[in-house]
């Protein structure tokens, strides 16, 4: 890029100031979907027989389990004009990774970093805008057109770049872990459980709260299946517990979620859930090393780090955006 050239084409950009952990300093309307989704929860007992279930043995479901996650930032909030239009935008960064666990060692594997800047309402940027020397932006465009649209893009972008590394690392005798849900089925002979920690969605009609309240560590609920309306795609899905909650603690303390594709049939399903339940436990941090402990596995806390190191300084990155904005506008 010469130094003459402009680095937004015909949009006038500006900055943000307000930093971007505190949101822009206009509103934001909530966009939640409402969720689409058909439940059965006879899949694996019927509805009148559902009660706790403790497997046996600790061992790991496969020779081979690699866990995937990814991390993504927000770096500076843009204004961009064009005219009498005025689009919301953002300079963001995010990345993916895998980190592999066998019998009897732990390392990190593959990890994909991605520099993007966004405009909303349909917009894009003419062409890659280069920060520094090694630092590019590649233009992207959301149709959403709020406030925090570009940030919904990024996130976006991260799970599916989570869910191509998770497709691309499948393969025989390889279970995948993907932190989050699972929005894909391997296409391969691998398999792949999407491993939910925040749960929000409880899927299960209110008779059955008790049961999960009192879930022992160790113990999952009976499987139920989950098939989103609009795709089609079927999971299969279980609620287990990590760590028993201490006194006062909340009931759904150390509860995670998985789902596995529903494809891989009922029989492989139970046999994943029971391994999953039993084994996943001895990867959970202590609160001492982790504060999102039982849930942040000990993979993908470290998983984590790595990623984050790999996005570099942010502070430094947003002060870098800020001189090219400011050199921008001091041109006119």
């Amino acid at each position: 890029m010469s130094s003459d050239s402009l680095p937004f084409g015909d949009f006038r950009v500006r900055i943000d100031p307000w930093e971007v952990d505190y949101g822009d300093q206009t509103p934001l309307a909530s966009t939640d979907d409402e969720l689409n989704e058909q439940v059965d929860h006879e899949i694996e007992v019927a509805d009148a027989k559902w009660e706790t279930i403790t497997p046996g043995g600790d061992a790991p479901p496969h020779h081979r389990v690699v866990f995937i996650d990814g991390v993504r930032r927000l770096e500076a909030r843009i204004h961009a004009r064009q005219g009498e239009q005025l689009i919301y935008g953002g300079f963001g960064s995010f990345a993916v990774g895998a980190a592999e666990v066998g019998n009897s060692s732990a390392s990190f594997g593959a990890l994909r970093v991605f520099r993007v800047a966004v405009l909303g309402a349909g917009e894009r940027l003419p062409a890659p805008v280069q920060v520094r020397p090694n630092l590019i932006y590649q233009p992207e465009s959301t149709p959403n057109s709020e406030v925090d649209g570009p940030l919904r893009h990024i996130q976006k972008s991260m799970r599916l770049a989570e869910a191509t590394l998770a497709r691309d690392l499948c393969s025989q005798n390889t279970l995948t872990i993907v932190d989050g849900p699972l929005s894909f089925e391997p296409e391969r002979r691998g398999v792949a459980l999407g491993y939910i920690k925040r749960v929000h969605e409880l899927y299960l009609p209110k008779r059955f709260i008790p049961l999960l309240a009192t879930l022992p560590s160790g113990a999952r609920t009976p499987m139920f299946a989950i098939q989103t309306a609009k795709s089609g795609f079927a999971r299969y899905s279980w609620f287990q517990r990590l760590e028993h909650p201490g006194p006062g603690a909340t009931e759904m303390h150390g509860i995670v979620r998985l789902e596995v594709a529903a494809n891989v049939g009922l029989d492989a399903a139970r046999e994943l859930a029971n391994a999953a339940t039993t084994w996943l436990p001895r990867t959970a941090p202590s609160r001492a090393r982790d504060p999102r402990s039982p849930q942040n596995l000990l993979p993908i806390g470290a998983l984590e780090q790595k990623l984050r190191a790999a996005l570099g300084d942010a502070r430094l990155f947003r002060r870098w955006i800020e001189t090219l904005t400011a050199k921008e506008a001091s041109r006119g």
